[in-house]
Protein backbone atom coordinates (compact mmCIF):
# COMPACT_ATOMS: atom_id res chain seq x y z
CA UNK A 1 0.00 0.00 0.00
CA UNK A 2 1.23 3.48 -0.85
CA UNK A 3 1.03 6.29 1.69
CA UNK A 4 0.71 10.04 1.32
CA UNK A 5 4.02 11.88 1.42
CA UNK A 6 4.28 15.42 2.74
CA UNK A 7 7.18 17.87 3.04
CA UNK A 8 7.18 20.04 6.15
CA UNK A 9 8.45 23.60 6.02
CA UNK A 10 11.00 22.58 8.63
CA UNK A 11 12.40 19.93 6.30
CA UNK A 12 12.49 22.42 3.45
CA UNK A 13 14.33 25.01 5.55
CA UNK A 14 16.83 22.40 6.76
CA UNK A 15 17.60 21.40 3.18
CA UNK A 16 17.99 25.07 2.21
CA UNK A 17 20.56 25.50 4.98
CA UNK A 18 22.59 22.46 3.93
CA UNK A 19 21.87 20.60 7.16
CA UNK A 20 22.14 16.83 7.46
CA UNK A 21 19.00 15.17 8.81
CA UNK A 22 18.48 11.39 8.60
CA UNK A 23 14.73 11.89 9.14
CA UNK A 24 14.53 13.85 5.88
CA UNK A 25 16.38 11.10 4.03
CA UNK A 26 14.05 8.47 5.51
CA UNK A 27 10.99 10.43 4.40
CA UNK A 28 12.38 10.95 0.89
CA UNK A 29 13.42 7.29 0.64
CA UNK A 30 9.84 6.24 1.39
CA UNK A 31 8.55 8.70 -1.20
CA UNK A 32 10.99 7.22 -3.71
CA UNK A 33 9.77 3.71 -2.88
CA UNK A 34 6.23 4.79 -3.75
CA UNK A 35 7.52 6.32 -6.97
CA UNK A 36 9.26 3.05 -7.88
CA UNK A 37 6.11 1.01 -7.29
CA UNK A 38 4.03 3.45 -9.34
CA UNK A 39 6.52 3.23 -12.20
CA UNK A 40 6.50 -0.58 -12.10
CA UNK A 41 2.70 -0.57 -12.12
CA UNK A 42 2.71 1.86 -15.06
CA UNK A 43 4.97 -0.55 -16.98
CA UNK A 44 2.48 -3.35 -16.36
CA UNK A 45 -0.43 -1.22 -17.52
CA UNK A 46 1.33 -0.07 -20.71
CA UNK A 47 2.82 -3.45 -21.57
CA UNK A 48 -0.19 -5.63 -20.78
CA UNK A 49 -0.85 -6.48 -24.44
CA UNK A 50 2.79 -6.58 -25.59
CA UNK A 51 3.83 -9.85 -27.23
CA UNK A 52 6.70 -11.08 -25.04
CA UNK A 53 7.65 -14.31 -26.85
CA UNK A 54 9.96 -16.06 -26.03
CA UNK A 55 9.42 -14.77 -22.46
CA UNK A 56 6.29 -15.09 -20.31
CA UNK A 57 3.83 -12.21 -20.32
CA UNK A 58 4.65 -9.14 -18.24
CA UNK A 59 1.62 -9.97 -16.08
CA UNK A 60 3.23 -13.33 -15.23
CA UNK A 61 6.39 -11.55 -14.10
CA UNK A 62 4.27 -9.22 -11.97
CA UNK A 63 2.53 -12.26 -10.49
CA UNK A 64 5.86 -13.90 -9.57
CA UNK A 65 7.01 -10.62 -8.01
CA UNK A 66 3.80 -10.30 -5.96
CA UNK A 67 3.94 -13.94 -4.86
CA UNK A 68 7.52 -13.50 -3.64
CA UNK A 69 6.56 -10.41 -1.67
CA UNK A 70 3.68 -12.25 -0.01
CA UNK A 71 6.01 -15.06 0.99
CA UNK A 72 8.81 -12.91 2.46
CA UNK A 73 8.28 -9.16 2.35
CA UNK A 74 11.59 -8.31 4.04
CA UNK A 75 13.61 -10.48 1.67
CA UNK A 76 12.02 -8.88 -1.39
CA UNK A 77 12.34 -5.28 -0.19
CA UNK A 78 15.92 -4.80 -1.55
CA UNK A 79 14.63 -5.65 -5.04
CA UNK A 80 11.67 -3.25 -4.76
CA UNK A 81 13.96 -0.42 -3.66
CA UNK A 82 16.83 -1.37 -5.98
CA UNK A 83 17.96 2.07 -7.24
CA UNK A 84 18.15 1.06 -10.90
CA UNK A 85 14.68 -0.44 -11.33
CA UNK A 86 13.03 3.00 -11.41
CA UNK A 87 15.62 4.14 -13.94
CA UNK A 88 14.79 1.17 -16.16
CA UNK A 89 11.03 1.64 -15.64
CA UNK A 90 11.15 5.31 -16.66
CA UNK A 91 13.22 4.39 -19.70
CA UNK A 92 10.96 1.54 -20.87
CA UNK A 93 7.88 3.72 -20.38
CA UNK A 94 9.40 6.28 -22.75
CA UNK A 95 9.97 3.47 -25.26
CA UNK A 96 6.42 2.14 -24.89
CA UNK A 97 5.12 5.67 -25.49
CA UNK A 98 7.34 6.14 -28.55
CA UNK A 99 9.67 8.68 -26.91
CA UNK A 100 12.85 6.61 -26.62
CA UNK A 101 14.93 7.20 -29.74
CA UNK A 102 17.84 4.86 -29.01
CA UNK A 103 16.13 1.52 -28.34
CA UNK A 104 19.03 -0.88 -27.86
CA UNK A 105 17.37 -4.26 -28.39
CA UNK A 106 14.10 -6.08 -29.04
CA UNK A 107 11.16 -4.87 -26.98
CA UNK A 108 10.63 -8.25 -25.31
CA UNK A 109 14.23 -8.21 -24.03
CA UNK A 110 14.03 -4.60 -22.84
CA UNK A 111 10.78 -5.29 -21.02
CA UNK A 112 12.34 -8.50 -19.73
CA UNK A 113 14.18 -6.57 -17.03
CA UNK A 114 10.98 -6.89 -14.99
CA UNK A 115 11.37 -10.68 -15.37
CA UNK A 116 14.89 -10.34 -13.99
CA UNK A 117 13.60 -8.30 -11.03
CA UNK A 118 10.81 -10.81 -10.36
CA UNK A 119 13.22 -13.73 -10.53
CA UNK A 120 15.64 -12.05 -8.13
CA UNK A 121 12.74 -11.40 -5.74
CA UNK A 122 11.57 -15.02 -5.91
CA UNK A 123 15.09 -16.35 -5.25
CA UNK A 124 15.45 -14.02 -2.27
CA UNK A 125 12.09 -15.17 -0.92
CA UNK A 126 13.09 -18.84 -1.23
CA UNK A 127 10.29 -19.72 -3.64
CA UNK A 128 10.14 -22.78 -5.86
CA UNK A 129 9.49 -21.72 -9.46
CA UNK A 130 10.42 -21.95 -13.13
CA UNK A 131 10.66 -18.76 -15.14
CA UNK A 132 12.26 -17.48 -18.32
CA UNK A 133 14.50 -14.40 -18.35
CA UNK A 134 16.33 -12.55 -21.13
CA UNK A 135 19.97 -13.25 -21.96
CA UNK A 136 22.19 -10.47 -23.29
CA UNK A 137 25.58 -11.33 -24.76
CA UNK A 138 25.53 -14.72 -23.13
CA UNK A 139 24.71 -13.55 -19.60
CA UNK A 140 21.75 -13.30 -17.23
CA UNK A 141 21.83 -10.47 -14.69
CA UNK A 142 19.68 -10.84 -11.58
CA UNK A 143 19.49 -7.41 -9.89
CA UNK A 144 20.77 -7.37 -6.27
CA UNK A 145 22.20 -10.91 -6.70
CA UNK A 146 24.68 -11.31 -9.55
CA UNK A 147 25.38 -12.46 -13.11
CA UNK A 148 25.31 -15.93 -14.66
CA UNK A 149 27.40 -16.75 -17.74
CA UNK A 150 25.08 -19.09 -19.68
CA UNK A 151 26.70 -18.54 -23.11
CA UNK A 152 24.93 -17.78 -26.34
CA UNK A 153 26.01 -16.96 -29.87
CA UNK A 154 23.14 -14.50 -30.25
CA UNK A 155 23.05 -10.93 -29.00
CA UNK A 156 19.66 -11.51 -27.34
CA UNK A 157 18.42 -14.87 -26.12
CA UNK A 158 16.60 -16.39 -23.17
CA UNK A 159 17.31 -18.77 -20.30
CA UNK A 160 15.17 -20.67 -17.79
CA UNK A 161 15.63 -20.23 -14.06
CA UNK A 162 14.59 -23.27 -12.01
CA UNK A 163 14.48 -22.91 -8.23
CA UNK A 164 13.60 -25.83 -5.97
CA UNK A 165 14.24 -26.23 -2.23
CA UNK A 166 16.76 -23.40 -2.26
CA UNK A 167 18.72 -24.76 -5.26
CA UNK A 168 18.78 -22.39 -8.23
CA UNK A 169 19.82 -23.53 -11.70
CA UNK A 170 19.94 -21.19 -14.70
CA UNK A 171 19.75 -23.12 -18.00
CA UNK A 172 20.95 -21.14 -20.99
CA UNK A 173 21.23 -21.81 -24.72
CA UNK A 174 24.68 -23.43 -24.45
CA UNK A 175 25.40 -23.82 -20.76
CA UNK A 176 23.98 -23.93 -17.26
CA UNK A 177 24.99 -22.16 -14.08
CA UNK A 178 24.14 -23.24 -10.55
CA UNK A 179 23.80 -20.23 -8.27
CA UNK A 180 25.87 -20.79 -5.09
CA UNK A 181 23.96 -21.53 -1.90
CA UNK A 182 25.07 -18.08 -0.80
CA UNK A 183 24.47 -15.93 -3.93
CA UNK A 184 26.79 -13.26 -2.48
CA UNK A 185 29.80 -15.52 -3.25
CA UNK A 186 31.31 -16.17 -6.67
CA UNK A 187 30.94 -19.61 -8.22
CA UNK A 188 31.48 -21.50 -11.46
CA UNK A 189 29.96 -19.19 -14.09
CA UNK A 190 28.53 -16.92 -11.38
CA UNK A 191 29.68 -13.39 -10.50
CA UNK A 192 28.12 -12.20 -7.27
CA UNK A 193 27.13 -8.60 -6.75
CA UNK A 194 29.79 -7.46 -4.31
CA UNK A 195 28.96 -5.87 -0.97
CA UNK A 196 31.24 -3.42 0.84
CA UNK A 197 30.64 -3.69 4.59
CA UNK A 198 31.40 -1.37 7.48
CA UNK A 199 30.17 -1.13 11.05
CA UNK A 200 26.97 0.74 10.28
CA UNK A 201 26.87 0.97 6.49
CA UNK A 202 26.75 -1.74 3.82
CA UNK A 203 26.48 -0.96 0.13
CA UNK A 204 26.65 -2.71 -3.21
CA UNK A 205 29.63 -2.22 -5.50
CA UNK A 206 27.78 -2.73 -8.77
CA UNK A 207 29.90 -3.53 -11.81
CA UNK A 208 27.25 -5.82 -13.35
CA UNK A 209 23.85 -4.19 -13.90
CA UNK A 210 23.27 -3.10 -17.51
CA UNK A 211 21.71 0.21 -16.34
CA UNK A 212 24.28 1.04 -13.68
CA UNK A 213 25.71 4.09 -15.45
CA UNK A 214 22.23 5.51 -16.11
CA UNK A 215 22.37 5.15 -19.92
CA UNK A 216 22.30 1.39 -20.48
CA UNK A 217 22.46 -1.19 -21.39
CA UNK A 218 26.20 -1.59 -20.96
CA UNK A 219 28.11 -4.86 -20.45
CA UNK A 220 29.66 -5.69 -17.08
CA UNK A 221 33.17 -4.44 -16.31
CA UNK A 222 34.30 -6.72 -13.50
CA UNK A 223 36.59 -4.95 -11.06
CA UNK A 224 39.71 -6.99 -10.21
CA UNK A 225 40.04 -8.14 -6.57
CA UNK A 226 42.80 -5.65 -5.78
CA UNK A 227 40.65 -2.76 -6.98
CA UNK A 228 37.70 -4.03 -4.93
CA UNK A 229 39.93 -4.08 -1.85
CA UNK A 230 40.97 -0.48 -2.53
CA UNK A 231 37.29 0.47 -2.73
CA UNK A 232 36.56 -1.44 0.46
CA UNK A 233 39.43 0.29 2.26
CA UNK A 234 38.27 3.68 1.00
CA UNK A 235 34.72 3.02 2.21
CA UNK A 236 35.95 1.88 5.64
CA UNK A 237 38.22 4.91 6.11
CA UNK A 238 35.53 7.30 4.88
CA UNK A 239 32.94 5.77 7.18
CA UNK A 240 35.27 6.11 10.18
CA UNK A 241 35.82 9.78 9.36
CA UNK A 242 32.08 10.42 9.03
CA UNK A 243 31.01 8.36 12.04
CA UNK A 244 33.66 9.89 14.32
CA UNK A 245 33.56 13.52 13.20
CA UNK A 246 30.32 14.04 11.24
CA UNK A 247 27.72 11.71 12.82
CA UNK A 248 24.66 13.43 11.29
CA UNK A 249 26.18 13.21 7.82
CA UNK A 250 27.14 9.58 8.46
CA UNK A 251 23.53 8.75 9.36
CA UNK A 252 22.30 10.47 6.17
CA UNK A 253 24.79 8.64 3.96
CA UNK A 254 23.98 5.26 5.52
CA UNK A 255 20.26 5.89 5.04
CA UNK A 256 20.51 7.32 1.53
CA UNK A 257 23.37 5.69 -0.42
CA UNK A 258 23.01 1.98 -1.15
CA UNK A 259 24.96 1.48 -4.40
CA UNK A 260 28.36 2.56 -5.70
CA UNK A 261 29.14 2.10 -9.37
CA UNK A 262 32.92 2.25 -9.99
CA UNK A 263 34.21 4.47 -12.78
CA UNK A 264 37.74 4.98 -14.10
CA UNK A 265 39.50 7.96 -12.47
CA UNK A 266 40.42 10.99 -14.59
CA UNK A 267 41.44 13.66 -12.02
CA UNK A 268 43.35 13.05 -8.82
CA UNK A 269 41.82 16.10 -7.12
CA UNK A 270 38.18 15.84 -8.20
CA UNK A 271 36.63 12.39 -8.62
CA UNK A 272 34.25 11.91 -11.50
CA UNK A 273 30.78 11.32 -10.08
CA UNK A 274 27.14 11.25 -11.13
CA UNK A 275 23.67 10.49 -9.79
CA UNK A 276 20.22 10.36 -11.39
CA UNK A 277 16.80 11.51 -10.21
CA UNK A 278 15.36 8.11 -11.19
CA UNK A 279 18.03 6.14 -9.30
CA UNK A 280 17.80 7.28 -5.68
CA UNK A 281 20.66 5.83 -3.65
CA UNK A 282 23.00 5.02 -6.57
CA UNK A 283 26.24 6.95 -7.08
CA UNK A 284 28.54 6.49 -10.07
CA UNK A 285 32.04 7.63 -9.17
CA UNK A 286 35.75 7.15 -9.64
CA UNK A 287 37.68 6.17 -6.55
CA UNK A 288 38.66 9.29 -4.54
CA UNK A 289 42.18 9.75 -3.29
CA UNK A 290 41.32 10.36 0.38
CA UNK A 291 38.42 9.93 2.84
CA UNK A 292 37.54 13.64 2.97
CA UNK A 293 37.12 13.87 -0.80
CA UNK A 294 35.21 10.57 -0.76
CA UNK A 295 32.84 11.92 1.91
CA UNK A 296 32.33 15.24 0.11
CA UNK A 297 31.51 13.40 -3.13
CA UNK A 298 28.93 11.23 -1.37
CA UNK A 299 27.37 14.32 0.21
CA UNK A 300 27.27 16.03 -3.18
CA UNK A 301 25.49 13.16 -4.93
CA UNK A 302 23.16 12.38 -2.02
CA UNK A 303 22.03 16.00 -2.08
CA UNK A 304 21.16 15.55 -5.77
CA UNK A 305 19.21 12.37 -4.97
CA UNK A 306 17.33 14.00 -2.10
CA UNK A 307 16.44 17.02 -4.19
CA UNK A 308 15.33 14.92 -7.14
CA UNK A 309 12.72 13.18 -4.98
CA UNK A 310 11.74 16.44 -3.30
CA UNK A 311 10.88 17.91 -6.70
CA UNK A 312 8.43 15.06 -7.35
CA UNK A 313 6.50 16.32 -4.30
CA UNK A 314 6.70 20.12 -4.61
CA UNK A 315 7.57 22.83 -7.15
CA UNK A 316 10.32 25.30 -6.25
CA UNK A 317 10.21 26.94 -9.68
CA UNK A 318 7.06 28.45 -11.15
CA UNK A 319 5.70 25.83 -13.60
CA UNK A 320 4.86 28.62 -16.06
CA UNK A 321 8.48 29.81 -16.34
CA UNK A 322 11.26 28.80 -18.74
CA UNK A 323 13.43 26.44 -16.71
CA UNK A 324 14.81 24.30 -19.54
CA UNK A 325 16.79 26.75 -21.69
CA UNK A 326 20.53 26.60 -20.87
CA UNK A 327 21.28 30.30 -20.34
CA UNK A 328 22.65 30.76 -16.80
CA UNK A 329 26.18 30.66 -15.41
CA UNK A 330 26.98 27.78 -13.04
CA UNK A 331 30.31 28.12 -11.16
CA UNK A 332 30.80 24.34 -11.13
CA UNK A 333 30.09 23.68 -14.83
CA UNK A 334 31.81 24.63 -18.06
CA UNK A 335 28.51 24.85 -19.96
CA UNK A 336 25.50 27.11 -19.49
CA UNK A 337 22.70 25.71 -17.35
CA UNK A 338 18.91 25.93 -17.30
CA UNK A 339 17.26 27.22 -14.13
CA UNK A 340 16.27 23.75 -12.89
CA UNK A 341 19.83 22.45 -13.37
CA UNK A 342 21.22 25.47 -11.56
CA UNK A 343 18.83 24.89 -8.66
CA UNK A 344 19.94 21.24 -8.46
CA UNK A 345 23.56 22.36 -8.32
CA UNK A 346 22.77 24.93 -5.64
CA UNK A 347 21.25 22.31 -3.33
CA UNK A 348 24.08 19.88 -3.94
CA UNK A 349 26.84 22.38 -3.23
CA UNK A 350 25.02 23.82 -0.22
CA UNK A 351 25.49 20.39 1.32
CA UNK A 352 29.15 20.28 0.28
CA UNK A 353 29.73 23.77 1.70
CA UNK A 354 28.16 22.76 5.01
CA UNK A 355 30.30 19.63 5.10
CA UNK A 356 33.55 21.54 4.58
CA UNK A 357 32.51 24.11 7.18
CA UNK A 358 32.31 21.25 9.67
CA UNK A 359 35.69 19.99 8.47
CA UNK A 360 37.24 23.38 9.26
CA UNK A 361 36.51 22.79 12.95
CA UNK A 362 37.98 19.27 13.19
CA UNK A 363 40.78 19.06 10.60
CA UNK A 364 44.42 19.96 11.29
CA UNK A 365 47.46 21.07 9.31
CA UNK A 366 47.25 20.94 5.52
CA UNK A 367 43.87 19.18 5.76
CA UNK A 368 42.48 22.19 7.63
CA UNK A 369 43.76 24.58 4.95
CA UNK A 370 42.16 22.42 2.26
CA UNK A 371 38.85 22.42 4.17
CA UNK A 372 38.94 26.20 4.62
CA UNK A 373 39.64 26.71 0.94
CA UNK A 374 36.86 24.37 -0.16
CA UNK A 375 34.43 26.02 2.27
CA UNK A 376 35.29 29.52 1.06
CA UNK A 377 35.37 28.44 -2.60
CA UNK A 378 31.97 26.70 -2.49
CA UNK A 379 30.31 29.32 -0.25
CA UNK A 380 31.13 32.03 -2.78
CA UNK A 381 29.75 29.87 -5.58
CA UNK A 382 26.42 29.05 -3.93
CA UNK A 383 26.01 32.68 -2.87
CA UNK A 384 26.34 33.78 -6.47
CA UNK A 385 23.91 31.13 -7.71
CA UNK A 386 21.34 31.98 -5.03
CA UNK A 387 21.31 35.57 -6.24
CA UNK A 388 21.14 34.43 -9.88
CA UNK A 389 18.07 32.29 -9.21
CA UNK A 390 16.35 35.05 -7.27
CA UNK A 391 16.97 37.64 -10.00
CA UNK A 392 17.00 35.67 -13.28
CA UNK A 393 14.70 32.68 -12.66
CA UNK A 394 11.05 32.48 -11.64
CA UNK A 395 10.84 30.62 -8.33
CA UNK A 396 7.50 29.59 -6.86
CA UNK A 397 6.41 30.91 -3.46
CA UNK A 398 8.05 27.89 -1.81
CA UNK A 399 11.09 28.41 -4.02
CA UNK A 400 11.46 32.01 -2.84
CA UNK A 401 11.23 30.81 0.76
CA UNK A 402 13.86 28.16 0.03
CA UNK A 403 16.24 30.64 -1.62
CA UNK A 404 15.74 33.22 1.12
CA UNK A 405 16.63 30.60 3.76
CA UNK A 406 19.71 29.63 1.75
CA UNK A 407 20.77 33.26 1.43
CA UNK A 408 20.36 33.82 5.18
CA UNK A 409 22.52 30.79 5.92
CA UNK A 410 25.21 31.95 3.50
CA UNK A 411 25.30 35.41 5.07
CA UNK A 412 25.80 33.77 8.45
CA UNK A 413 28.61 31.58 7.10
CA UNK A 414 30.32 34.58 5.51
CA UNK A 415 31.26 35.78 9.01
CA UNK A 416 33.41 32.70 9.69
CA UNK A 417 37.07 33.67 10.20
CA UNK A 418 39.40 32.37 7.48
CA UNK A 419 43.08 33.01 6.63
CA UNK A 420 43.34 35.83 4.12
CA UNK A 421 45.55 33.85 1.72
CA UNK A 422 42.90 31.10 1.63
CA UNK A 423 40.11 33.62 0.95
CA UNK A 424 42.22 35.19 -1.79
CA UNK A 425 42.90 31.80 -3.39
CA UNK A 426 39.17 30.96 -3.36
CA UNK A 427 38.24 34.33 -4.91
CA UNK A 428 40.89 33.87 -7.60
CA UNK A 429 39.71 30.32 -8.38
CA UNK A 430 36.12 31.46 -8.79
CA UNK A 431 37.13 34.46 -10.90
CA UNK A 432 39.23 32.12 -13.03
CA UNK A 433 36.22 29.91 -13.78
CA UNK A 434 33.82 32.80 -14.43
CA UNK A 435 36.17 34.63 -16.80
CA UNK A 436 36.82 31.39 -18.67
CA UNK A 437 33.08 30.86 -19.02
CA UNK A 438 32.60 34.40 -20.37
CA UNK A 439 35.35 33.97 -22.93
CA UNK A 440 33.92 30.68 -24.17
CA UNK A 441 30.21 31.54 -24.20
CA UNK A 442 29.75 35.32 -24.52
CA UNK A 443 30.37 37.18 -27.79
CA UNK A 444 30.26 40.98 -28.26
CA UNK A 445 28.25 42.19 -31.29
CA UNK A 446 30.24 42.09 -34.53
CA UNK A 447 29.31 45.70 -35.32
CA UNK A 448 30.76 46.91 -32.02
CA UNK A 449 34.00 44.96 -32.52
CA UNK A 450 34.24 46.33 -36.07
CA UNK A 451 33.77 49.95 -34.90
CA UNK A 452 36.38 49.56 -32.19
CA UNK A 453 38.86 47.90 -34.57
CA UNK A 454 38.52 50.77 -37.04
CA UNK A 455 39.10 53.35 -34.31
CA UNK A 456 42.18 51.50 -33.07
CA UNK A 457 43.70 51.13 -36.55
CA UNK A 458 43.22 54.88 -37.18
CA UNK A 459 44.74 55.80 -33.81
CA UNK A 460 41.50 57.39 -32.66
CA UNK A 461 40.18 57.57 -29.12
CA UNK A 462 37.91 54.72 -28.13
CA UNK A 463 34.37 55.49 -29.31
CA UNK A 464 31.48 55.29 -26.88
CA UNK A 465 29.77 51.96 -27.54
CA UNK A 466 27.09 49.89 -25.85
CA UNK A 467 28.26 46.34 -25.45
CA UNK A 468 25.72 43.65 -24.60
CA UNK A 469 27.35 40.31 -25.32
CA UNK A 470 25.35 37.51 -26.89
CA UNK A 471 25.24 34.05 -25.33
CA UNK A 472 26.41 31.44 -27.85
CA UNK A 473 26.97 28.18 -25.97
CA UNK A 474 30.29 26.54 -26.75
CA UNK A 475 30.88 22.80 -26.69
CA UNK A 476 33.70 21.06 -24.89
CA UNK A 477 35.37 21.56 -21.54
CA UNK A 478 37.75 24.20 -20.26
CA UNK A 479 41.18 23.54 -18.75
CA UNK A 480 41.39 24.05 -14.98
CA UNK A 481 45.12 23.61 -14.36
CA UNK A 482 45.33 26.61 -12.01
CA UNK A 483 42.65 25.12 -9.75
CA UNK A 484 44.60 21.84 -9.59
CA UNK A 485 47.76 23.80 -8.78
CA UNK A 486 45.93 25.71 -6.05
CA UNK A 487 44.78 22.47 -4.47
CA UNK A 488 48.34 21.12 -4.67
CA UNK A 489 49.62 24.28 -2.94
CA UNK A 490 47.13 23.71 -0.14
CA UNK A 491 47.19 19.92 0.25
CA UNK A 492 50.84 19.16 -0.52
CA UNK A 493 53.10 22.23 -0.06
CA UNK A 494 56.23 20.09 -0.51
CA UNK A 495 55.08 18.93 -3.94
CA UNK A 496 54.24 22.51 -4.88
CA UNK A 497 57.82 23.50 -3.99
CA UNK A 498 59.03 20.74 -6.30
CA UNK A 499 56.80 22.14 -9.04
CA UNK A 500 58.26 25.62 -8.51
CA UNK A 501 61.76 24.24 -8.88
CA UNK A 502 60.87 21.93 -11.77
CA UNK A 503 58.09 23.53 -13.86
CA UNK A 504 58.40 20.76 -16.44
CA UNK A 505 57.24 18.23 -13.85
CA UNK A 506 54.15 20.30 -13.06
CA UNK A 507 53.39 20.57 -16.77
CA UNK A 508 53.71 16.81 -17.16
CA UNK A 509 51.58 15.90 -14.13
CA UNK A 510 48.88 18.60 -14.43
CA UNK A 511 47.83 18.95 -18.10
CA UNK A 512 47.57 22.56 -19.26
CA UNK A 513 49.93 23.99 -16.66
CA UNK A 514 52.32 26.73 -17.83
CA UNK A 515 55.23 28.62 -16.26
CA UNK A 516 52.91 31.64 -16.10
CA UNK A 517 50.48 29.71 -13.89
CA UNK A 518 53.25 28.77 -11.47
CA UNK A 519 54.42 32.40 -11.30
CA UNK A 520 50.86 33.58 -10.64
CA UNK A 521 50.32 31.16 -7.76
CA UNK A 522 53.75 32.03 -6.40
CA UNK A 523 52.69 35.68 -6.17
CA UNK A 524 55.02 36.93 -8.94
CA UNK A 525 52.27 38.71 -10.86
CA UNK A 526 54.62 40.80 -13.04
CA UNK A 527 56.36 37.72 -14.41
CA UNK A 528 53.02 35.94 -14.79
CA UNK A 529 51.53 38.88 -16.74
CA UNK A 530 54.52 39.01 -19.10
CA UNK A 531 54.41 35.27 -19.73
CA UNK A 532 50.65 35.30 -20.34
CA UNK A 533 51.07 38.13 -22.86
CA UNK A 534 53.76 36.12 -24.65
CA UNK A 535 51.36 33.16 -24.84
CA UNK A 536 48.64 35.37 -26.34
CA UNK A 537 51.05 36.90 -28.86
CA UNK A 538 52.14 33.42 -29.93
CA UNK A 539 48.60 32.01 -30.07
CA UNK A 540 45.86 34.69 -29.96
CA UNK A 541 42.93 32.56 -28.77
CA UNK A 542 44.04 30.62 -25.69
CA UNK A 543 41.25 31.21 -23.18
CA UNK A 544 43.40 30.25 -20.20
CA UNK A 545 46.05 32.82 -21.15
CA UNK A 546 43.54 35.67 -21.37
CA UNK A 547 42.08 34.70 -18.01
CA UNK A 548 45.55 34.38 -16.50
CA UNK A 549 46.45 37.86 -17.76
CA UNK A 550 43.30 39.29 -16.17
CA UNK A 551 44.09 37.62 -12.84
CA UNK A 552 47.74 38.71 -12.89
CA UNK A 553 47.15 42.37 -13.85
CA UNK A 554 43.77 42.78 -12.12
CA UNK A 555 42.93 45.07 -15.04
CA UNK A 556 39.34 46.28 -14.67
CA UNK A 557 38.43 45.84 -18.34
CA UNK A 558 39.93 42.35 -18.56
CA UNK A 559 38.11 41.35 -15.38
CA UNK A 560 34.81 42.90 -16.45
CA UNK A 561 34.71 42.22 -20.21
CA UNK A 562 37.43 39.75 -21.21
CA UNK A 563 35.42 38.58 -24.22
CA UNK A 564 35.48 42.12 -25.68
CA UNK A 565 39.25 42.53 -25.34
CA UNK A 566 39.86 39.08 -26.80
CA UNK A 567 37.46 39.58 -29.74
CA UNK A 568 38.94 43.00 -30.54
CA UNK A 569 42.50 41.65 -30.35
CA UNK A 570 41.55 38.88 -32.77
CA UNK A 571 39.82 41.32 -35.18
CA UNK A 572 42.79 43.71 -35.26
CA UNK A 573 45.13 40.86 -36.05
CA UNK A 574 42.82 39.60 -38.82
CA UNK A 575 42.64 43.08 -40.39
CA UNK A 576 46.27 44.12 -40.23
CA UNK A 577 48.28 41.00 -39.55
CA UNK A 578 49.80 42.85 -36.59
CA UNK A 579 49.89 41.38 -33.12
CA UNK A 580 48.81 43.97 -30.59
CA UNK A 581 49.87 44.07 -26.96
CA UNK A 582 46.89 42.74 -24.97
CA UNK A 583 47.67 44.96 -21.98
CA UNK A 584 47.94 48.08 -24.16
CA UNK A 585 44.63 47.22 -25.86
CA UNK A 586 42.93 46.83 -22.48
CA UNK A 587 44.26 50.23 -21.36
CA UNK A 588 42.86 51.80 -24.55
CA UNK A 589 39.46 50.24 -23.94
CA UNK A 590 39.49 51.60 -20.38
Amino acid sequence: MLGTHEVSLGYLDALARGRSDPAIVSMLRQANRSKQLILLRAVLDHARDTVMSPLPAVEDAWGLFASAQRQDRAAVEPVITHPLNALWAARILRRLRGREADASGPLWADLGYVHQLATAAAIRAGQDFRFRVPVWRGAVVLPTLGRADVRSRREWDFAEVHAEHGNVLIRGPAGSVRVPEDPATDGDGWWALRVLRTHGWDLWLDDLDPFREFDGPIPPRREPPQEVELWADGVRRTWRLLADQHPATAAEVAAGVSTLVPRISTDRFTPSSASHTDAFGAVVMSRPADPTTFAATLVHELQHSKFGILLTLIDLLDPAGDHDTPRLYAPWRDDSRPADGLLHGLVSFLGVTAFYRERCAVAHGAAARVARFEFSYRREQVTRVTETLLSEATPSALGRRFLAAARAQLVEWAADPLPEDVRRAARRANADHYLSWRLRHLHPPDAVVDELAQAWSRHHRKPVVRVKPELRPSAGSAIHARLALTRTWLADPDLFEVYRAEPELAMAEIPGTTAADLALLDGDTDTAAELYQQQILAMPDPTTSWVGLALATEDAVLLDRPELVSALHREIRARSGLVTSPARLARWLA
